[in-house]
């Protein structure tokens, strides 16, 4: 089942959703590193939210949340990201929130977060951050009213920001309906150029704080938060023991699972946001999982309308990620049909080990 999460909770001294490890010194309501942390769910007014790969989310928090903390004292800012595992629809990264009173404090919060790409760039973890090319690369997400803005009329803004700041920017369809549907934003370039761009989308979004619907689109990370992390070959439901399967309809799991759906409100499976679920796989079943020529995950999409990808994960070199993202009910029916395809794998990868000669 997926949840969707607010980014208006955070630990003061680090990021929200950091393990053990990266928590050290601050806790839920820590003093600890706060530096314009702030342990309130009180919104600040000037908002931004960014795409991170994993290799910069590890970047931007550093070791024991100490780059994090940092960068709050510094930018005089809110910054939280989601959890582990908690990606954004369609993509492998984790969403960073930035709040802060002046957009000002924002500017500093993106130049910042472009030094940290360029150091990335420079070193051996260079994936999600850099281009085909070389260029670097973020990514940012923005409401759809303030993409007008960038855009400007017959493409005149946009055209002239390209010209002058040399970024090739790019711009996603949106997710949703109304001002503040989220589009994403592609920057590449220089790091000059990325921050030129930023400025710019800075400023298109706070011109439109004052708006009735900025706050909650300020507050929603459109990411959900997962049940059953990893994919161990079973399903587990809060509070409950893993659900292994049974016999089809007749199995209680499924009796659960059809009451809560049928109990839910119309907008919750109506959301026009969408969902996302994510599990880690061993990499020894990922051809299991795709399919010939990925005909497996090709024919889930195509019979349930949702995205399914399968990426590396870095600093691990065998297990892969897997997302799923679309609306609510067609994500965990996606879910189950992978799930199927993941037993199948696993179950012939076990009969090879046993017909494989001595």
């Amino acid at each position: 089942m997926a949840m969707e999460k607010r980014s208006g909770y955070e630990y003061e001294g680090v990021g929200k959703g950091e393990d053990a490890g990266e928590r050290k010194g601050g806790g839920k309501g820590s003093k600890k590193g706060g530096g314009g942390g702030g342990g309130s769910s009180a919104m600040m007014p000037c908002v931004m939210k960014f795409l991170t790969p994993e290799v910069l989310a590890s970047a931007i928090i550093g070791k024991g949340g100490a780059v994090i903390a940092e960068m709050r004292t510094s930018c005089q800012a809110k910054l939280a990201l989601t959890e582990h595992g908690e990606f954004y629809p369609s993509t492998d990264c984790r969403v960073l929130t930035a709040q802060a009173n002046e957009k000002e404090q924002l500017t500093e919060v993106c130049r910042q977060i472009s030094a940290k790409v360029v150091e990335l760039a420079k070193g051996s973890s260079a994936e999600g951050v850099t281009g085909t090319e070389g260029e670097l690369k973020l990514r940012t997400l923005v409401p759809r009213a303030a993409v007008g803005g960038i855009i400007g009329k017959g493409g005149g803004a946009i055209k002239q920001l390209r010209d002058s700041s040399g970024a090739k920017i790019s711009i996603s369809e949106a997710i949703g309906s109304g001002p503040g549907a989220e589009q994403t934003v592609s920057i590449q370039g220089s790091a000059q150029a990325l921050e030129a761009t930023l400025k710019e989308v800075n400023t298109q979004i706070q011109a439109l704080n004052g708006e009735s619907w900025f706050q909650s689109w300020a507050s929603s990370t459109g990411v959900a938060s997962v049940a059953g992390y990893s994919m161990p070959g079973n399903l587990t439901l809060p509070g409950q023991m893993p659900y292994r399967g049974g016999v089809g309809m007749h199995s209680p799991g499924v009796d659960v699972m059809m009451r809560v759906a049928q109990n839910l409100p119309p907008y919750v499976m109506e959301d026009s946001r969408g969902f996302a679920l994510s599990c880690v796989v061993p990499n020894r079943l990922v051809g299991g999982l795709i399919g010939r020529g990925g005909q497996g995950t090709k024919e889930v999409q195509l019979h349930t309308g949702t995205k399914i990808g399968i990426r590396d994960i870095p600093g691990d070199s065998e297990n892969r990620s897997m997302n799923i993202a679309g609306p609510l009910a067609n994500t965990c029916a996606a879910y189950m049909l992978m799930m199927k395809r993941y037993l199948d794998a696993e179950a012939a990868s076990a009969n090879d080990g046993r017909s494989a000669p001595a």
